[in-house]
């Protein structure tokens, strides 16, 4: 039989008593082509590609191949691979994370699309406190920190393989001021007690594969000292003072992390102890500083650079040398509220272009910016993050930084848009502009029942705000995942579960992250800003500026991207925006240099519902769709939105600026694994992705509704 015969007979085959992966006839951990070759020169021949040991290369064996294509397999390492996850209910039944909060259930899914030669073993699970890949190397002998390992036993599917851990629930996330502490997991396939071939690990390298965090709200481990007021010298005159908390025993924990808060219009610095008190509970040196906002933002943003430099030449004698030497230059963050929001965007943005130069610090020691309900008087060429580790804090009831329509200076959204480094966005539903200080007026807007009050958006910012700085400035990983996953997936102890906090997540463009459509070139409808093709059976689509046009949230056919305050009439940020009540869709075919996904992590877009388009009033709550990726052989997986998480939530039922309810449009990035389509579909190669499509109607999804879509793209971890 000739091997194109043999191929044709592959459907014919049966599985021998040898495993899938004896078809790893080179021993490099992958069933792929480099097999397939060493079938096809040793045809006819009683080795070289004998797979089943008949003492014949034959069509048997390129059927075992072909059948076992893309098979993970034991080489002499053990194999890195998730298996901390948490249940969902639907397809592929485990969401792998590496985040966990105290006391919460923690499980261990183990994938035989991915290792399937643990299929119906017997095995041990380990969770070990963390090492390094150094320390592994010199030390494979196991112990679990539970006292004991737990037995299980594997089946054939995912949904088969997942356990609760025993003892999950009390392990420590004590990691002194780190939020937490780092574990790994192992399942010790053949019992050993040891990490050896044939072993699954996560966190074989010096990252954690499991992650227990402390609440992120709660009071940090360290006594805070605070001094009310302190004079900066060199700051404009009548806007001098400033306070100051610091850790207690700063004079044993060396350089730490400066935080300068700069406050709003109308505003006092005194009005953020909740904020200074709780991070310098964490480890970090925090000032918060009078700030001159009357004028308008150049002025608030010389403030917030004058008490930087202030408080770094100042260190030997404010609070009588208590901090000198103790402040780390290359670790600063830059906290704003309202004016000082924008304040600390246009301060940035100063620096960046040289027109201001500070003294003590510059741009590459501004590790992130924290805007809280920022204005956007200057507009794009001035309220600019640019490539700067951003945060954007705001809510939904907002009644002063609003979020009307019909003036831009009230917008917060599009500050956030400009920004081309890592930049996410919490947004809260039912907080007021004053919220997020102790004491400026209720200015609450929204329907009765949905205040969340000081305290509620006080503890969202300190969980939030907490996360970020130890993300960024501290490294803790870890923490990244508080930035972006749904509340139901994980949620800081402190926040009430009946908070909607709507989250986006925009990575800097990288070697790490490939776009697919960012909607920002190749403008027309039929492609993708990568050059790939784009179709779609959808109804009504619009790729254009994101922005209202027509000054009120009323829903109107000639303003498609009604409820976009993403862009003012500077700005260039586009989406996608589209409709439908029956099954449909929209493909993006990718180029060949973007389709071999097997070494990519995630598939994630930012997806929002349209306010107040009656497909969306119809629908009256969240709404879901279908990722499907089809590989170049036509072969399909598809993963439900839902397996995120949470819905695309519907727009706070806020009303004004037109008839009906429902406010500004909000987006929530929706991330998924990879590695879940594999699950779904082992057939699928990753390697050969020719397209992704997103499909809503029918089994696919929510049956009507209109999205608001931007940043298809794909990320490694």
């Amino acid at each position: 039989m000739s091997p194109l015969a043999a191929c044709v007979s592959v459907i014919l085959f049966s599985a021998s008593a040898y495993g899938q992966c004896d078809t790893d006839l080179n021993g490099d951990g992958t069933v792929d082509a480099l097999d397939l070759t060493e079938v096809l020169v040793g045809w006819g021949q009683a080795s070289g590609g004998d797979v089943n040991g008949d003492g014949l290369v034959d069509g048997n064996d390129l059927a075992a191949v072909v059948s076992a294509w893309g098979t993970s397999c034991p080489t002499g390492q053990p194999t890195e691979v998730k298996l901390a996850c948490q249940s969902i209910a639907v397809a592929p039944f485990a969401s792998f994370v590496q985040t966990f909060t105290v006391g919460s259930s923690v499980r261990v899914g183990i994938d035989p699309a991915l290792t399937p030669f643990t299929a119906g073993a017997v095995a041990d699970v380990w969770v070990v406190a963390n090492r390094t890949a150094a320390e592994w190397a010199a030390n494979d002998v196991l112990q679990d920190v539970r006292g004991a390992a737990q037995s299980i036993t594997l089946g054939s599917t995912l949904s088969a393989n997942v356990f609760e851990l025993t003892g999950g629930t009390t392990l420590s996330g004590d990691g002194n001021l780190a939020v937490g502490r780092g574990y790994d997991l192992v399942v010790d396939v053949n019992r050993d007690g040891r990490l050896g071939a044939g072993d699954l690990i996560d966190g074989g390298g010096d990252g954690a594969g499991l992650w227990i965090a402390r609440d992120p709200t709660a009071t940090g481990p360290l006594q805070v000292t605070t001094l009310s007021s302190y004079t900066a010298s060199g700051a404009t005159s009548g806007f001098t003072t400033a306070r100051l908390w610091y850790p207690a025993n700063i004079a044993s924990l060396g350089q730490r992390p400066l935080v300068v808060i700069s406050h709003g219009n109308g505003h006092q610095y005194s009005w953020y102890d909740y904020l200074g008190t709780h991070l310098a509970s964490w480890g970090f040196i925090v000032i918060s500083h009078q700030n001159n906002t009357v004028p308008g933002i150049e002025t608030s943003s010389t403030t917030t650079l004058q008490h930087t430099s202030a408080i770094i030449a100042q260190q030997a004698t404010v609070a009588g040398g208590a901090i000198n030497g103790r402040i780390d230059v290359s670790r600063i963050g830059w906290i704003g509220h309202s004016r000082g929001g924008e304040g600390i965007a246009r301060a940035y943005d100063r620096i960046f272009d040289n027109s201001y130069t500070p003294t003590g610090y510059g741009l590459a020691n501004i590790k992130f910016l924290c805007s809280i309900a920022p204005t956007d008087f200057l507009g794009v060429n001035s309220a600019n993050p640019h490539a700067a580790n951003f945060m954007l804090l705001w809510g939904s009831a907002d009644g002063d930084v609003s979020g009307v329509p019909n003036n831009t200076v009230a917008w917060s959204f599009d500050l956030a848009e400009r920004c081309t480094g890592f930049r996410n966005t919490v947004y809260v539903h039912g907080a007021d502009h004053n919220d997020f200080n102790c004491c400026g007026t209720n200015d609450f807007q929204g329907p009765s029942g949905t205040a969340i009050n000081n305290a509620g958006a006080q503890a969202v910012a300190k969980a939030f705000i907490l996360a970020a700085l130890k993300y960024h400035l501290e490294s803790e990983t870890a923490l990244g995942e508080f930035l972006w996953r749904p509340s139901s997936s994980l949620r800081p102890a402190g926040v009430s579960a009946a908070f909607t906090i709507v989250k986006e997540v925009v990575p800097a463009a990288s070697a790490n992250v490939r776009t697919v459509d960012n909607f920002q070139t190749q403008t027309g409808l039929g492609t993708s800003s990568s050059g790939g093709a784009v179709a779609s059976t959808v109804t009504n689509i619009s790729e254009a500026i994101a922005r209202d046009t027509d000054n009120t949230y009323t829903w109107s056919t000639s303003n498609p991207h009604n409820g976009s305050i993403r862009a003012t009439s500077s700005d260039t940020q586009r989406m996608v925006a589209w409709d439908w009540n029956v099954s449909a869709g929209m493909t993006w075919d990718l180029l060949p240099a973007l389709r071999d996904l097997s070494s990519w992590t995630f598939v994630q877009a930012r997806v929002g519902q349209g306010t107040r388009h009656p497909n969306t009033v119809t629908l009256n709550g969240g709404a879901s769709f279908t990722w499907v990726l089809m590989d170049s052989l036509g072969n399909e997986s598809r993963v439900s939105s839902s397996a995120s998480g949470e819905a695309i939530n519907r727009p706070y039922q806020r009303t004004g600026s037109g008839n009906g309810a429902g406010w500004q449009n909000e987006l929530r990035t929706v991330q998924l694994r990879l590695r879940d389509f594999k699950s779904v579909n082992p057939l699928i190669d990753l390697s050969q992705i020719a397209s992704v499509r997103m499909e809503v109607g029918g089994s696919a999804g929510s049956a009507t509704g209109r999205f608001v879509i931007d940043d298809l793209q794909f990320v490694k971890e």
